[in-house]
């Protein structure tokens, strides 16, 4: 199975498997706003995770969005090869970077965007996952009659929902918390530019630490897009559901030299069946983002 095949014009349910939990949710894309259908999260007992997923079964296709321990995310220089050599040519350019034999992965590829102002190389994003374990996954979700045809990760996920939120020519950066720590991605023209892992957790610091490294952390990757993709502004930073948000985002503000605001789902999709919208638990957020993936996405 291929990351990022492209998904059909009807709803797509998307999941991640959380340790006890999934976090789902379901977007119609059959109309002028996708509409959010149905996001939660369903309890795993033990490692019960068939009867869990099966309480997801529906109509149309599935994605699942792999949590970031399952495969491997690297920007490289483009391969000067032709498209139909380039998924080759970069297994072996990330070789050294994969634990497992890159002939016993799946690897794709997403470009970088290169504005024609921009003098260095165009760059891609490899990643890579096991055979085994995206074999796993299949299997899981077949046996819980499931539809599964997209496999993908949380930085495209999140791009998914930037692209909804984006002003033309400008950047947008947008920051959430995963199970790994904190996840920052830039973003210009729906395309993925920049992505971060941030290893700040919330539940084991203190706000005032977490604030302190995440500013430190967030300036240095606007600086580091600047010097990349410099003349290109950032509009502003967004910040995911998550607990404590409006503390964090006053904390950020107040350090760094561009907005910092609170992302609205209801910027980003119809949420009309859901009234309390800050009753929706943060970890669906990255199902809502990868169940926001249209036909005519990139990889």
């Amino acid at each position: 199975m291929r990351f990022f095949r492209r998904a059909s014009k009807q709803g797509l349910t998307a999941y991640l498997r959380l340790p006890g939990r999934i976090a789902y949710a379901r977007v119609d894309r059959r109309v002028p706003v996708p509409k959010l259908l149905a996001a939660g999260v369903v309890p795993v007992e033990g490692d019960k995770w068939g009867e869990a997923l099966a309480q997801l079964h529906g109509r149309g296709p599935v994605s699942l969005v792999l949590n970031p321990a399952d495969y491997r995310l690297r920007v490289l220089d483009a391969p000067n090869v032709p498209p139909e050599e380039l998924r080759s040519a970069v297994r072996w350019q990330i070789q050294d970077m994969l634990d497992f034999h890159a002939d016993d992965g799946t690897v794709d590829v997403l470009e970088v965007p290169h504005p024609e102002h921009v003098s260095h190389m165009r760059q891609i994003f490899a990643v890579a996952a096991k055979n085994s374990l995206l074999a796993e996954e299949a299997v899981l979700a077949t046996n819980a009659g499931l539809n599964l045809s997209i496999i993908d990760i949380m930085e495209t996920a999140q791009r998914n929902v930037a692209t909804r939120l984006e002003k033309p020519g400008r950047a947008l950066a947008i920051f959430s918390f995963i199970e790994s720590g904190g996840l920052l991605t830039l973003t210009l023209d729906g395309e993925l530019c920049m992505a971060r892992t941030l290893g700040v957790m919330p539940e084991s610091e203190g706000l005032d630490s977490v604030l302190e490294r995440l500013t430190l952390e967030i300036q240095r990757s606007l600086d580091h897009f600047d010097r990349q993709f410099g003349g290109i502004p950032v509009d502003r930073l967004l910040l995911a559901p998550m607990d404590k948000a409006d503390s964090l985002r006053e904390g950020l503000a107040g350090n760094l030299a561009l907005p910092v605001e609170g992302l609205n789902l209801a910027d980003v999709l119809d949420v009309a069946d859901f009234p309390d919208l800050g009753g929706l638990p943060p970890v669906c957020f990255h199902a809502i983002g990868a169940a926001l993936r249209m036909e005519e996405t990139k990889p």
